[in-house]
């Protein structure tokens, strides 16, 4: 059982970490992930305190944000124990949080139910209406093109879409997930079908 003024003290410790991101990981993020982690966790049994704490320290070590921390997640590890979070409890978040990214990830199995949950939670912030959006906030802050007809800027964030977006739906791990999933992969492809259409003047 997690306190409930550790899950508070860990709003405010990603709402202060993520003050000044634009990039599509930030405060909000990291709530969003919360709330449909907690949902799925939910219907699937898991443990809902350690699937939230996870949820809300789930990107402060992210390699994007904070390389110098994410081998070890010492931002993470640092946080638990100044709360005094139990050893067992700890060793889960971070497990949870270890096994969220679809870069070192891909389609392996978590080790948990509730790293399940996170990781779903996760990569259905990626697709959907605001998956879109984060989509296209991310490339702007890093400078990239909306889209390249001829194929050869790789990095334009409409080729995101095919390298990551249109894989997640069937990379889900719970029966939860996947039932979000298949309505926000279908909000995803219709806009981009949409996008296309209207650069090539169609619609």
């Amino acid at each position: 059982m997690i306190d409930e003024l550790v899950l508070e003290a860990a709003e405010q410790y990603a709402q202060d970490f993520f003050a000044q991101d634009a990039s599509g990981h930030d405060w909000h993020h990291t709530m969003r992930v919360r709330r449909t982690a907690v949902r799925i966790a939910a219907e699937e049994g898991a443990d809902e305190g350690i699937v939230a704490l996870a949820a809300l320290l789930h990107d402060v070590d992210d390699a994007k944000l904070s390389p110098q921390t994410t081998e070890g997640l010492l931002n993470a590890r640092s946080f638990m124990e100044e709360q005094g979070v139990s050893e067992d409890v700890c060793n889960a978040v971070l497990a949870a949080i270890r096994e969220v990214s679809f870069t070192k990830n891909g389609a392996s199995a978590p080790s948990s139910v509730e790293a399940a949950c996170v990781r779903d939670a996760d990569r259905l912030d990626a697709i959907g209406a605001i998956g879109v959006a984060r989509a296209f906030a991310f490339g702007g802050a890093h400078g990239r093109a909306l889209h390249d007809p001829s194929g050869a800027d790789q990095t334009a964030t409409t080729d995101h879409f095919h390298d990551k977006l249109f894989k997640l739906k069937d990379l889900m791990c719970t029966n939860a997930g996947s039932r979000i999933a298949d309505h926000r992969d279908a909000v995803t492809r219709e806009f981009l079908d949409e996008f296309l259409r209207e650069w090539d003047g169609e619609a």
